[in-house]
């Protein structure tokens, strides 16, 4: 199928996922919530001949079209939103207080819907299945659809994110490492209290906090390798019971991220040794836990190159980028790839490249006309790979 042709059978539909789009976005549902958003994306797929699965991974669903004789090429789309209370003063804003669509994901759910309609109307030698998937954004729905057998005859996969660093009109490709891995921190800090006019009778388990969040900080930069990046927030902290008594317990909650391989499966013991000398340096007692969240992304080489190829023939080599660097971001799709090579591209989706709005932010507004570009390539691509 040639562009000019895509772009006939994209035109005669594309308003009808703008409005779905938008009323995905005034209606988002957290993770693990995503009911009314299967329902609709179910009838939608249901309409159009497409053989659907609901509650595969709880709240998530795929669906198939074409022969399974010799499996499937996959698309993998997210649907969860974030709570965020939205500040875009859109037509089409949140009607749900303090959930947002912030990341994109009712974007990629319509782009999976545009692929399934343009997938109909082709005759593969591979089936297709998509796979709309909930709970990304705490990193665990992918594990629910791969518990549930997504993965099963799966032969490539295709994923795809919108990327606000890059115009609309483009695309960002990069083979390998896509994304970081992502670990969650719990530092429990225990002190002894005192009255707060005579600290030194006691341990101040908020200053030990304080000394432990700046301390992990200035450790990265001299006992770890600079070459292999490292990025360590904590994002919330909590203990204390009055103004004026030394805190006996403080618990903060943190993410790290990192590229390496090797430095996250060390990067679990290497906490713990260092926030544990921190705290006895200090007269205080830790309980330090770390948990792997998700893997990086690797991207398929072969995968890839179908997506690059076919972005080139889309939208021309000037307005494909490689990327130079991966994303400290991390991506639940990578669970996938433990099963399936796959690989997932980035999507411009910004008009005003020195005022975007990032992801996560009340202010998120992409451009949905982008998803154009995205249900062309990932089409093309898909004709690709089944050959």
């Amino acid at each position: 199928m040639d562009n000019q042709l895509f772009d006939e059978k994209l035109d005669a539909f594309f308003d009808e996922l703008i409005e779905i789009r938008r009323h995905i976005h005034a209606h988002p549902e957290l993770s693990g919530l995503e009911h009314q958003t299967a329902v609709l994306i179910s009838g939608y797929l249901k309409e159009i001949d497409w053989k659907v699965q609901e509650s595969v991974g709880r709240t998530g669903l795929t669906a198939e079209y074409g022969s399974s004789h010799k499996g499937y090429i996959g698309l993998r789309v997210d649907m969860d939103a974030l709570p965020i209370q939205e500040n875009t003063n859109l037509s089409f804003s949140s009607k749900v207080d303090g959930i947002m669509h912030a990341c994109g994901h009712d974007i990629h759910t319509c782009i999976g819907l545009g692929v399934a309609r343009l997938i109909n109307s082709l005759d593969l030698q591979i089936g297709t299945r998509i796979i709309f998937q909930p709970a990304e954004e705490i990193a665990s729905g992918a594990k629910w659809m791969i518990n549930d057998g997504v993965t099963k005859d799966l032969r490539k996969l295709i994923g795809v994110h919108v990327y606000p660093d890059l115009p609309s009109g483009m695309v960002g490709i990069r083979d390998g490492g896509l994304t970081a891995a992502a670990g969650e921190i719990s530092v429990d800090i225990i002190g002894k209290s005192a009255h707060g006019a005579r600290p030194h009778q006691g341990v101040d388990a908020i200053w030990v906090a304080a000394k432990i969040i700046s301390g992990v900080q200035e450790l990265i930069t001299r006992k770890l390798d600079a070459l292999n990046p490292v990025v360590i927030t904590f994002g919330k902290i909590n203990g204390g019971k009055a103004y004026n008594v030394l805190a006996d317990n403080v618990n903060i909650l943190g993410t790290a991220r990192c590229t390496d391989l090797n430095t996250f499966e060390n990067l679990g013991d290497w906490l713990k040794q260092i926030i544990s000398d921190i705290a006895s340096s200090y007269g205080a007692q830790v309980v330090v836990k770390f948990k792997k969240i998700t893997p990086p992304v690797n991207n398929d080489l072969q995968v890839n190159q179908a997506l690059r190829n076919s972005a080139i023939e889309l939208i021309g080599h000037e307005n494909v980028i490689e990327l130079n660097k991966p994303s400290m971001g991390a991506e639940d799709f990578a669970e996938f790839l433990n099963y399936v090579p796959g690989a997932m591209f980035r999507l411009g989706v910004d008009d005003n490249l020195n005022n975007s709005s990032p992801l996560h932010s009340a202010e998120f507004n992409p451009n949905e006309g982008a998803m154009k570009i995205a249900i062309k390539l990932i089409t093309k691509s898909i004709i690709k790979l089944s050959c």
